[in-house]
This record gives C-alpha cells, structure tokens and sequence, in this order.
C-alpha cells in the first residue's frame, strides 16, 4: 500500500497523528499570519486628508478635476467616482487619471462639463480587507443657494454591500468568540492535568471544556469562512476592471482573500484536531495548539484599524495583545458559564463544586489581573491613537467605543473584582476560606458583559473613527464661494497653499498642486531676471530636485508658454538660451504662437512659422521649431492626433513632416497624462501606433513606451513588461520600440548609468543595443552636452558601444 493510501486510510478512521495534525495547523496559520503581517501596513483603512475642491464649496466655473489626497497610498483601480446631480442621476464622464502602476496617495479625476446647479461627488475606495472607506464632496457651480449646498447629501451604501458588511461584521464576532472559547477551554484543560485531580465536579468542568474547544473551533472555522467570503466579494466588486476573473484574481494575491482562505484552512485543521486536543495529556500539545491560536489571532488582528495606521508600527501587535488578552479573560469565563448551568454540575454537593471553582479560579486569577492589565495599556492606547480628542463627537465610532468603555468600567471591573475577592487571588490572603456558595450567576453576568464588549468589538471594526473619517462628508465646515469676491471660512487640512511661491523648496513641501507651484515659481524668475536665468536655474536643479528631474521636459515646455506670453513675440522668446531638457522651452514657445491662429488661418500659416528658424537647416533649433508645431497643432484641436497630421503635411519636406508628427504624438501622450482626452487608450497601449499607417508609424513607435509606462509603473517589472509589448509589435518596429524604452528609462533614471544599463538589460538580448541608442540620444539632448552619454556608452557591453557613441555623435552634431 502506498504511503498516500496509509494516509487516507488513517484520516478516514480518525487516526491522523495529533504531531501531523498540529504541525499542520501551526505550519499553515504561520504562513497565513506572515501574509497577514506583510500587507497590513497598507492594508484595509485610509483615510482622507483633503478635497480639492472642497467640500461645500460653490465655484463661479465648473472644476475640471477632483483631487483627492489620502494619507496612505493606496491603489487607484480601487477609487471610484460617480457625479451626481441635484435631481439623483449620474452625469457621466468622470476619469481616473492617476497611473494604477503603483499605490498613490493622491488620486485625482477629470470631471465632466457641469451645468449650473449642486453635486455631489461620491467617491468610496475598497480595502484589501473589504473595508469600505467612502464620502462625497458636494460642490455648488455657478449662482446656486448656498443653503441647499450645504444640506445636500447624495451617497448611499448599496443594498448588496450592506448585506455584506453586515455579513463581515456577523464573521467577525463569531471569529472572536470562536478564539475566547477556544483559548478558554485549552486553558481549563491545562489547568485540570495535574496527576490525581479527579472530584466529580472537576471532571464535569473538563468534559464541558473538552466541548467548548470543539465547539469553539467549529465557531471559529465558520466566522472565518463567512469573513473570507465577505471580504473576497467585497474587495473584487471593489476593482470594477470589467473582467471578474481578473477582479477575483486581484482579490486573492493584491487582498487578504489567500490570507483569509490560509487562516480558514488552519481553523478547519484546528476544527479536525480538537476532539483529539481535548483529551491531549501533555502540556506541551496544548502549547503547539496555543502558538496556532495565537497565530489566528494575530491574523484577525492584522486589519484592525491601529494595525493599519502608518504612523503606529507596532499596531499590529498592540492589536493582537488586546484580542488575545480579552480571549484570555473570556474564554474560562465561558466554560465555567456552561459547565455551572449544566444538571450534572448542579447535583454536586455545592462544597465541592465552591472548592472546585476555588481551585480552578486561583489558577484564573494572575490570568485575569494580567489581561486586564494589557486590555488597559493597549486599549487606552488605541483609544488615544483613534479618537483622541474626538472622543465625545458623538460619531458612530465613538459612540460605540463609549458604550464599550461603560461596559467595562461599571459591569465587567466590579464584578472581577469581587470574584477575585471570593474565588481568586484576594480571597488566598484571606486568613478564612470564604465557605459561602460560589457565585455563579454573577460569573454567567461577567461572561456575558464580556461576550457583550465582543459584540461591540466586531461593530467597532466596521466603523471609521475619527482618524479615518470619510472626508468630505461632514457637513460642520460653512459653505465657500470660490472664485467670487466673497469668500467664506472651511476648516480643511492646508495641504496646499494658494500663496506664490517664494522659493523651490516650497513646491517641493506640496503633497498636491506641485506642477502648477513650479510654474508659477520659474514663470515670475522669467518676468524679474529673463527666460535664459530661468532655463539655466531649472537646469541646475535637474541635477538635485526629484520632481524637475523626472519631468524636466515638461517644466521647460510650460515655461516657454508663459515666455511667449510675456515677451508677445515668438521671435523675441526664441532669443533665449532655452536647449536645457529637450529644448522644451523652444517647443513652449512655438506651441504659444500656433494658439493664437484659428484653425484656417493656421493650416495656411504652418510652413511660414519656422522660416528664420530653418536658416541653419535641419539644426537643433530648426528641429525645435516644427516639432514644436506639432505640440501647437494638437493643443489647438483639442487632442485631435489625426486631425492634426494634416497641418504638419503642410510643411515642406519629409523631415520637417517627420519632426512635425513626432511633436504631435508627444502631445498625445503628454495630454493625457494631463487628464486631456487624446486618442489612447489604457486597455491597447499600443494604440494609435497599431492603426496610423506606415508613414508616421516610426514616429509613433518613438514615444508609445511613455504611455505604456505611465499605466504600467516605473518599477523593474514595469519595465520588462514593456519590454514584452515592444516585443510583440510588428518586426520593424521593435527597433524604434526599444529606442524608446532607452529614452523613457534614461529620463525615469536621472541619468543614472548603472540603472539605466540595468533596466535596458531587461528586454530581449537581441535589442538591447537600440534602448542604449535611445538612452544615449536621451542623455545628449536633454543634457546638451556629451558626458552623460559617453559615460553610459561606456559601461555597456563592448558589442554595443558602436552603436552608442554614434547615436552619441550624432546628436551633438545638431547643436
């Protein structure tokens, strides 16, 4: 017979090892709660910090955008926005434009174009745990009563996800009570196994204990199958792709649904070994099934609300001290109760049942001063941690953290106390043993009280406290015309200042608004000291600034709007030194100057635009000028790629034509990470290189990967899962492809060579040479200058460093 058939056949007649089975058990619950640990931190609860706008505000224009700034980071695919109007129906055309890459703390909407009138912007957001966290900002446009913007209200929880909530908070308590049964009858079972113990009265107390570690097990399996469920819905009706397959699956490895099915399967081996458990005679097999038990509690613990706050490391455990401490208490409360209220119990003389209590009481009670001394400390300090001085709010969270507090502090301490008195440590230093009848309904009372605080527990851990209020939702702030010559009071959290810049260092300090700071801070450098100052200080930045050097290009290009602006003349503007960073500031100015045409006027001005810049033919500047037409062109019909193609046909030659689109495609993708409606797509992010046509698809292909990236995110598996889409396009365009990639990963690296030969060192060995070309191209552009490039061409292998100082070469050559 095989080893496997020796298996089944001993599970079927009940002969599983209790060492198997308890290895089992701990083995499982480890690697459960290990889950458990690691996604805590950023697992079930946010909260938000700002709106921008904010709540109850009323603006003379309708907002373009809803930003809303959470102090954790969390992931965007879980945020959802619905717009709603005065009369109940949802306007649609609200768009997540953050990259679901990686978690982000702000999350930011385009909205649609609004009418007059109040609305109300529900957002909610789904935790890993199923927790929901919602609110809305209700905002008035144009002339509305300020009184119906301040009493609106338009968010509902839906009936589905009530039932659900419902359903997790029910799965809650049975998990806690399933763990003060369980840990209660281990402990009564440990304490009634010393050699020659043996009254009727005692036997009958472990027989019920034996009983309550079953049936506590079984509560305990079926409160985490019923969370499990709960939570594994809630979380995949939470991501809303459109796939459920691909939500499911989201649900189970970027959620606790694997956590919670791991912890179900250990209590189901807990749930098998009990029987066995109970009739264990060895110290040591109780404190196996202990460190499991304690393992499942630490798993409940992990998506309580200190577990997750970022501030409270040790949340987690605190959690997990508390939960067990309680179990602790409760759990031989719980057996006493049942085994009191029994008919075999109760036709013992009541001198041996006092002196059994006695006995099993003077055991329970360094248990009970020890529990109520760690309920204390960790209860006060969460209570601190969540409310605060929010305590008295009235909020539903405090509400039912004052009906917990009252629990024990005028029903539970008292009557510990005064069983400790009559049955535990007290009454030993009494020179007289108390002969009086135990008091058994006031132990039935304490347990209950105590089973009561579980209730409230399980409630409590639905509810948002004061730290992780709704934001957005509370109506306490007066309403705020925006815009207007009045303006009225809010409370929000300063997070973003409306006061010009003094320096960089404030921009950098911003947590939202930071593009629009830098802007404002190089544009009055620009008006006080001249464009090349401001051009050469955002160079020099490039070097130290995080921000400036992920998007040098960009701060450039909105400085040579606001230049050409300022000077009213395109040639003046192009005086200044402005080859910094892909020479954005040349694309800016010429993008300012096509603005000011209407359509028909442009179309017959495009092949004049650049005639002085053409003078030195095909040079760096003669190249910012047409590339930037067609930043110009695409910015002037609204995002309208191929629409815009026809105006670059206009110019004169090939090059030109080939310079021209390329601006355009780089608005394309530059838009639309800006929230701007352009022809992309997030779910073919080769569009529109895949329908363009031969003629421009080189051009295409040259700034596809940005947008790939932009969805995808900038971490290394990022990076090789670009690789696989430039793999997968059609053969000769996986060269420009990968010229691409090379630009992106050398911008995304600030330059940094050992990061850069890393990253191109992802994609297919036979391409690898092209991302290096893109690289070093990258590098002499945007550093005007060759060191860069020659120090990366350098540290790549020898059979591509050809190719390399080429494209090194080559590009200084047009300066």
């Amino acid at each position: 017979m095989s080893g496997f058939s020796r298996l089944l056949k001993s599970v079927s007649r009940g002969r599983i090892s209790r060492r198997l089975l308890g290895g089992a058990l701990v083995a499982v619950t480890l690697a459960a709660t290990l889950l458990a640990i690691g996604s805590s931190p950023a697992a079930a609860h946010t909260r938000l910090l700002e709106t921008i706008p904010e709540n109850r505000t009323v603006a003379e224009s309708p907002p373009e955008r809803l930003t809303l700034v959470f102090a954790e980071a969390i992931d965007p695919r879980t945020v959802h926005l619905d717009v709603i109007a005065a009369d109940g129906g949802l306007v649609p055309g609200p768009v997540l434009l953050t990259s679901s890459g990686a978690d982000q703390a702000v999350i930011e909407f385009s909205l649609p174009p609004l009418d007059d009138g109040v609305y109300g912007l529900s957002w909610i957001t789904v935790g890993p745990d199923g927790h929901r966290v919602a609110g809305e900002v209700v905002i008035g446009v144009g002339v509305v009563d300020g009184a119906s913007v301040q009493d609106a209200h338009f968010t509902e929880t839906p009936p589905v996800e009530r039932v659900l909530s419902v359903a997790a908070g029910v799965a809650r308590y049975l998990w806690y009570f399933g763990l003060a049964a369980v840990a209660g009858s281990m402990l009564v079972l440990a304490w009634g196994l010393r050699p020659g113990a043996g009254s009727p009265a005692k036997e009958i107390l472990s027989r019920r204990a034996r009983r309550a570690l079953v049936r506590g097990s079984l509560l305990l399996h079926v409160g985490i199958l019923v969370r499990a469920g709960a939570t594994i819905t809630l979380v995949t009706r939470g991501y809303r792709s459109g796939s459920l397959s691909e939500d499911l699956q989201l649900a189970l490895t970027d959620g606790m649904g694997l956590t919670l099915l791991l912890a179900a399967v250990a209590a189901g081996a807990l749930v098998v070994w009990a029987p066995r458990l109970s009739r264990a005679r060895s110290g040591w097999t109780l404190l196996q099934a202990g460190l499991g038990v304690m393992a499942l509690v630490a798993i409940g613990s992990a998506t309580s609300h200190t577990a997750v706050l970022s501030e409270d490391p040790f949340g987690i455990w605190v959690s997990t001290l508390h939960l067990t401490a309680a179990a602790l208490w409760l759990g031989p409360l719980l057996v006493v109760g049942w085994a009191t209220a029994s008919g075999p119990w109760r036709a013992r003389p009541a001198a041996e049942r006092a002196a059994t209590l006695r006995e099993l009481f003077g055991r329970f009670g360094p248990v009970a001063v020890g529990a109520f001394a760690v309920l204390v400390v960790t209860g006060a300090r969460s209570t601190w941690l969540l409310a605060g001085s929010e305590l008295l709010s009235g909020s539903g969270y405090t509400t039912a953290l004052i009906v917990k507090l009252a629990l024990l502090a005028a029903v539970i301490l008292p009557l510990g106390t005064y069983h400790d008195r009559r049955l535990g440590l007290l009454a030993r230093r009494r020179p007289e043993r108390d002969s009086r009848a135990a008091p058994v309904r006031s132990l039935r009372l304490e347990a209950g009280a105590m089973a009561s605080v579980l209730v409230v527990a399980a409630v409590l851990a639905g509810l948002n406290p004061a730290v992780f209020g709704s934001g957005g939702g509370a109506g306490e702030s007066q309403v705020a015309v925006v815009g207007g010559a009045t303006t009225v009071t809010s409370d929000p959290l300063a997070l973003l200042s409306d006061a010009p810049p003094e320096s960089v260092e404030d921009c950098r300090a911003r947590t939202v608004g930071k593009p629009n700071c830098y802007r404002d801070y190089f544009a009055e450098v620009m008006r006080n000291e001249g464009a090349d100052v401001a051009v050469a200080e955002i160079d020099a930045l490039s070097e130290s600034d995080e921000y400036i050097a992920r998007d040098c290009h960009q701060v450039v290009h909105d400085l040579g709007n606001d230049a050409a602006e300022y000077y009213g003349d395109v040639g003046i503007a192009l005086t200044y030194e402005g080859s910094p960073c892909w020479s954005g500031y040349y694309h800016g100015v010429v993008e300012y100057a096509i603005s000011q045409f209407s359509g028909t006027e442009l179309f017959d001005e495009m092949p004049n635009i650049c005639t002085t810049a053409a003078q030195e033919e095909y040079s760096f500047t003669h190249y910012n000028c047409v590339h930037g037409l067609g930043h110009g062109v695409m910015l002037n019909l609204d995002g309208d790629l191929f629409g815009s193609i026809p105006y670059c046909e206009t110019l004169p030659d090939r090059w030109e034509l080939s310079s021209c689109v390329g601006g355009a495609i780089m608005e394309n993708v530059v838009s639309a990470q800006q929230g701007i409606q352009t022809d992309l797509r997030t779910d073919d992010l080769i569009y529109p290189c895949n329908v363009i046509g031969d003629d421009y698809v080189d051009e295409c292909f040259a700034m596809q990967t940005s947008w790939m990236l932009y969805n995808l995110g900038y971490e290394d598996e990022n990076f090789a899962e670009a690789f696989a889409i430039c793999d997968s396009v059609q053969g000769d365009m996986v060269d420009n492809c990968y010229r691409s990639m090379g630009r992106d990963i050398s911008g995304s690296s600030l330059l940094k060579v050992s990061r850069v030969v890393r990253l191109c060192s992802l994609g297919d060995p036979a391409y690898q040479e092209e991302c290096f070309v893109g690289a070093s191209l990258n590098a002499v552009y945007n550093d005007h200058g060759t060191e860069m490039a020659t120090a990366l061409c350098e540290a790549i292998p020898a059979r591509m460093q050809d190719a390399c100082y080429a494209a090194r070469d080559r590009a200084a050559g047009t300066f």
